[in-house]
C-alpha cells in the first residue's frame, strides 16, 4: 500500500516498501551481470564470490543497480494508485538497508499543475476573412505560371533580377579564405536574398563568363559570431544566366497542367480549393485565438520539466528533418557555430506558449467531463491512414497501436473537443470591434489587479 505524505505545490511525496528477499534477489542479479567485470589479486577472472567481494567492500557494492532493478514496477503502480500525473524524473531517498528488513522508499516528484481558468463562457475573437477574391485566384494562377515556367539560357545579356545565375565563388575574410565560403556551380536565383545582403545586387548587370568581385559586410547578428559584422570579399565567376520564361495564361495551359479544358474551368476549381484551404485555416485561427484569450484570462504557469520536455520534442523533429538532408545534429552545430543550449532556447518561447496552451485545454477538458468514445478513437485512425494514402488500413492500424498509445491518442481527441468548446462559446468580432472590446478588457484587467494590489 502506498503512503501519500504529502502534494502540494505540485509536488507528491509518498513512500512505499520494497520486501528484502525480493531486493536480496536483485543484488544476486547485479552480481551475476558484473561478475566477470570484478578483479581481486588470487582470483581468477569472474571467479570471486559474492561473499568475498561483500566482505571485502560491503553489501554496499551491489545496491546502487539493485535499487535501479527493484524501484521501477512499485513506483509505476505507485504513481498509478495514486492518480498522479508526474511530468519529471522523480527523486528517492531510503533508509538505511538492513537484513531481513523491508526498504523503504521515500519520493519525491513533480506532478502536472492545474491552472486557475478564467471565464471561458464568452471569449472574444477577431473575425478571420475567409471569402476568396480575384487577386486569391490570379496569385495562385501567377504560382502556377512559376512552376511551370521554361528556363531559357541567355547567352550574351547580363543579368537582372529574377534570373538564375550559376556561380563558383570564393570567400575572403582579411586575405585569408574562410571555411564555408566556396563553392562551384551554385543555381543562385538573383532577388531570392539566399546570400548575404548586398552580394546578389552585385551580380546583376554581369553576364556568362565574367569574372568579379563582391565585397559584402556579414550582419551584426549573424549566427556565426566570427563573422558578425565583418568585412568579406568574394572571387565570382558567372557559368551561365538563365532566364524564366512564363507560359501564356490560357485554355492551352489549363489543358497543360490539370484535368480541364478551359481557364475558366481551372479557375473554378482553384476557387473551390482556395475557399475550403481559406475556411482550414480561418478555422486554426480561430483555435489559436481562443486558447489565447482563455490563457490571458487564466493563471496559468509552464513547469520547467515540461518545457524541457516539449525542447526535447523539437530537438528530435529537427535531428529527423536533418537526417533527411544527409545532416547529423552534431554537423549542423558544427556548421552554425552554436552549442546545444543556444539551439534549446531558440524552441524555448514556443515550447513553453504550447505548454501552457495544452495546461488550459487539458484543464478545460478535466471541467466540462470531456470524454473520449472507442468510435471517436477509430475514426481518429481511420483517418489519418486516410491522410497518409495507406490502402491497408488494419495493417496501419497495427503500426498506430505501436507507436501511439491509447492515452495519447485519447489525449490529443479531448484537447481538440475542448478547442472546439473554447470556439464555440467565443464571439467573433470584425477587426475595429474585436480591438476596442479587447482594449475594454485590458483596462478592466487593469483595474482588478490595481483594486487587488
Amino acid at each position: 500500500m502506498t503512503e501519500l505524505k504529502s502534494h502540494e505545490n505540485n509536488i507528491a511525496k509518498f513512500e512505499f516498501d520494497v520486501n528484502y528477499d525480493e531486493f536480496k534477489k536483485a543484488t544476486d542479479t547485479v552480481y551475476k551481470r558484473n561478475k566477470s567485470r570484478y578483479r581481486i589479486d588470487g582470483f581468477r577472472p569472474g571467479h570471486v564470490s559474492k561473499r568475498i567481494l561483500e566482505k571485502m567492500y560491503g553489501p554496499e557494492i551491489f545496491y546502487d543497480e539493485a535499487i535501479q532493478i527493484v524501484f521501477k514496477k512499485p513506483y509505476d503502480e505507485a504513481v498509478k494508485e495514486l492518480g498522479l500525473e508526474v511530468i519529471d524524473q522523480p527523486s528517492v531517498d531510503l533508509d538505511d538497508i538492513e537484513p531481513g528488513k523491508d526498504v523503504r522508499f521515500k519520493v519525491e516528484v513533480e506532478t502536472k499543475p492545474h491552472p486557475e481558468l478564467g471565464d471561458y463562457s464568452k471569449l472574444i475573437i477577431e473575425e478571420v476573412a475567409s471569402e476568396v477574391t480575384d487577386s486569391d485566384i490570379e496569385a495562385e494562377l501567377k504560382k502556377q505560371q512559376e512552376e511551370n515556367a521554361r528556363l531559357v539560357p541567355l547567352e550574351d545579356q547580363e543579368a537582372k533580377m529574377g534570373d538564375t545565375v550559376n556561380i563558383d565563388f570564393d570567400g575572403f575574410l582579411d586575405g585569408e579564405r574562410f571555411e564555408g565560403g566556396k563553392a562551384e556551380n551554385y543555381d543562385l536565383e538573383l532577388g531570392s536574398h539566399t546570400f548575404i545582403e548586398g552580394f546578389e545586387d552585385q551580380v546583376v548587370g554581369h553576364k556568362a563568363g565574367d569574372k568579379f568581385d563582391v565585397d559584402v559586410t556579414f550582419p551584426k547578428d549573424y549566427q556565426a559570431k566570427e563573422f558578425q559584422g565583418k568585412d568579406a570579399k568574394f572571387e565570382v565567376e558567372i557559368n551561365s544566366v538563365t532566364r524564366k520564361e512564363l507560359p501564356e495564361l490560357d485554355d492551352e495551359f489549363a489543358k497543360d497542367i490539370s484535368e480541364f479544358d478551359t481557364l475558366d474551368e481551372l479557375k473554378d476549381s482553384l476557387k473551390e480549393k482556395l475557399a475550403e484551404d481559406k475556411k482550414e485555416y480561418a478555422k486554426s485561427l480561430y483555435q489559436n485565438q481562443a486558447v489565447e484569450a482563455l490563457i490571458k484570462k487564466s493563471k496559468v504557469s509552464a513547469p520547467k520539466a515540461m518545457v524541457e520536455a516539449e525542447i526535447d520534442y523539437d530537438l528530435q523533429n529537427l535531428d529527423q528533418r536533418l537526417q533527411g538532408m544527409g545532416i547529423s545534429l552534431a554537423q549542423y552545430i558544427e556548421m552554425t557555430k552554436m552549442d546545444i543550449n543556444q539551439i534549446r532556447n531558440q524552441y524555448r518561447n514556443e515550447a513553453e506558449a504550447r505548454v501552457k496552451a495544452n495546461l488550459v485545454i487539458d484543464e478545460v477538458a478535466l471541467k466540462e467531463n470531456i470524454e473520449v468514445t472507442e468510435e471517436e478513437k477509430q475514426a481518429e485512425i481511420n483517418d489519418a491512414a486516410e491522410n497518409y494514402g495507406v490502402e491497408d488500413k488494419e495493417k496501419f492500424k497495427e503500426l498506430f497501436a505501436k507507436n501511439v498509445s491509447d492515452k495519447t491518442l485519447e489525449e490529443n481527441i479531448k484537447r481538440r473537443k475542448a478547442v472546439d468548446l473554447l470556439v464555440e462559446n467565443s464571439e467573433i468580432l470584425p477587426h475595429d470591434k474585436y480591438h476596442e472590446a479587447v482594449g475594454d478588457d485590458h483596462k478592466h484587467e487593469e483595474k482588478e489587479e490595481s483594486e487587488d494590489k
